[in-house]
């Protein structure tokens, strides 16, 4: 069983190797044997792990093997208010916002997360169910959001609005730019000006940057200094 090779024996489709890599897991998970769907990447004196299923990027195995779970459908976490299940610990927590936060009182029935209006919840939904509205008149496929029926149209357009500052290398869309920066020594998107470390979200950046002393700050310091892309859309 490969994670290479589809059914018609050429590549396998990304849709492909989940199913392959998901049934791989399971059955090592059962036999208690070890299983490595997934690659390490040495950045400096970090390691970031990368699950081969889905791109998504962990700092611990632990966090892996809890992430696997995901894939493969299990429920093990428990709402002590509902006694609802969820495949993970970060599921469960966004459920555990429906019943104390108010302003967002719309909550997926599939994993937990709550949001602010229904038009939202009711795109957000289709991500679970495979609806895809969104059709592309130039070659007629479809897709479950908006947004990402405008990034395919790049394909027939050529246009690439995303830039990498370290080579200028141009991208479609964000999570093909994403997967460009770490072939720069396993780059994130995010850099600070201060120390140069690397952060995998704005959200991280910005936590980062309250460890830094005000004085070490420049007046002209600005979020998007810490880019290291460039965005014209």
């Amino acid at each position: 069983m490969s994670l290479a090779s589809g059914r018609s024996g050429g590549p396998a489709t990304a849709q492909e190797r989940q199913k392959t890599g998901v049934k791989i897991w399971k059955m090592c998970r059962e036999s208690k044997q070890e299983v490595n769907l997934f690659e390490i990447i040495l950045t400096g004196s970090d390691m970031a792990i990368f699950c081969l299923l889905c791109g998504k990027r962990f700092q611990t195995q632990t966090a892996l093997q809890q992430h696997m779970e995901v894939h493969a459908g299990v429920r093990s976490y428990i709402c002590s208010e509902c006694n609802r299940t969820f495949p993970s610990h970060t599921a469960l927590k966004r459920h555990l916002r429906s019943h104390t936060a108010g302003d967002h009182p719309y909550e997926c029935e599939f994993c937990g997360s709550c949001f602010r209006d229904e038009n939202t919840l009711k795109g957000h939904k289709r991500i679970h169910t495979g609806e895809k509205p969104y059709e592309c008149n130039g070659c007629g496929k479809k897709f479950s959001l908006k947004h990402q029926l405008e990034t395919h149209y790049r394909v027939h357009t050529g246009e690439k609005p995303f830039e990498c500052k370290l080579c200028h290398q141009r991208s479609r869309d964000y999570s093909a730019m994403i997967k460009h920066l770490r072939t720069h020594n396993g780059a994130s998107p995010y850099q600070c000006t201060i120390c140069l470390e690397y952060c995998p979200s704005l959200s991280a950046m910005q936590k980062h940057m309250k460890g830094h002393k005000p004085e070490d700050i420049p007046p002209d310091w600005r979020i998007e200094k810490t880019y290291l892309y460039l965005c014209y859309v």
